[in-house]
């Protein structure tokens, strides 16, 4: 019933108080014209208490449709100027170091992200959910592995050095899950390459953070220690957008 009612109210906000601000306005125009340039026998007039109370209303309902052209044209004013406070909040150098989640990412590196929450108000405090990329300003342990930036979408981390990395899994279609390699346990990779990871998801009330930004800080849901090594690769470094302000195309290295 509740959706009944919002739905018919949306009508009548959006539809039908216009259409009839229109037709009303039409009409009176055509009966202006009628009542003043044309001259028959037995003309028909409206009373003038009836011409008011249409013009009343015709009024009313083109001003409604005024006002809300006003507040759509100032929303949409204040999000353009909003622009470049959000763009900088998706597009930064990390001010001081920032625990999120297990990881704790060092001051100076730069950071990609996407906050649809964000409405570029100015006092915004620093967070960092809707992480997409992030480049280290000096090597990171994340999952057991020396990182120069990582990608999170899909999983993938830039080696900031030679290392070896195991356990090694691989995807077991009898058990439909992922288990340790036994035949090859730990792969040697070289710096620069690309190491690529299976993240287990992480089950959450979704009903409780329905229409809220997801966890931040110490309480992300950014979990290395779970993540399970699939392999090593060559492949481009990952590019990041530069800081806003800045006029370099990608970060790296």
């Amino acid at each position: 019933m509740s959706d009944l009612f919002t739905s018919l109210l949306q009508f009548i906000i959006a539809t039908f108080i216009p259409l009839v601000g229109l037709v009303l306005a039409t009409a009176l125009l055509v009966y202006g014209v009628y009542a003043r340039w044309i001259d028959i026998p037995h003309k028909w007039l409206l009373t003038r208490r009836t011409v008011q109370v249409l013009l009343v209303v015709a009024l009313l309902c083109n001003a409604w449709v005024g006002l809300r052209l006003y507040l759509s044209h100032s929303a949409q004013q204040a999000w353009r100027d909003s622009a470049a406070v959000r763009l900088g909040r998706e597009r930064f150098v990390l001010p001081q170091d920032y625990v999120y989640g297990e990881l704790t990412i060092p001051a100076g590196s730069l950071i990609n992200r996407k906050d649809p929450f964000d409405k570029g108000e100015p006092a915004r405090p620093l967070a960092l959910h809707g992480l997409e990329a992030v480049r280290f300003s000096q090597p990171v342990q994340v999952a057991g592995v020396w990182a120069s930036a990582l990608q999170t979408v899909p999983m993938r981390v830039e080696l900031a050095q030679d290392q070896r990395i195991g356990p090694l899994y691989r995807f077991d279609s009898a058990s439909q899950s992922w288990v340790p390699n036994t035949v090859v346990p730990a792969l040697a990779c070289k710096k620069g390459q690309i190491a690529l990871f299976q993240v287990p998801h992480i089950a959450y009330d979704i009903q409780a953070e329905l229409g809220k930004p997801a966890p931040d800080g110490p309480q992300a849901r950014f979990l290395p220690s779970q993540w399970l090594f699939r392999n090593c690769e060559v492949g481009p470094a990952i590019a990041l957008e530069p800081a806003h302000g800045t006029v370099a195309a990608t970060a790296a290295p």
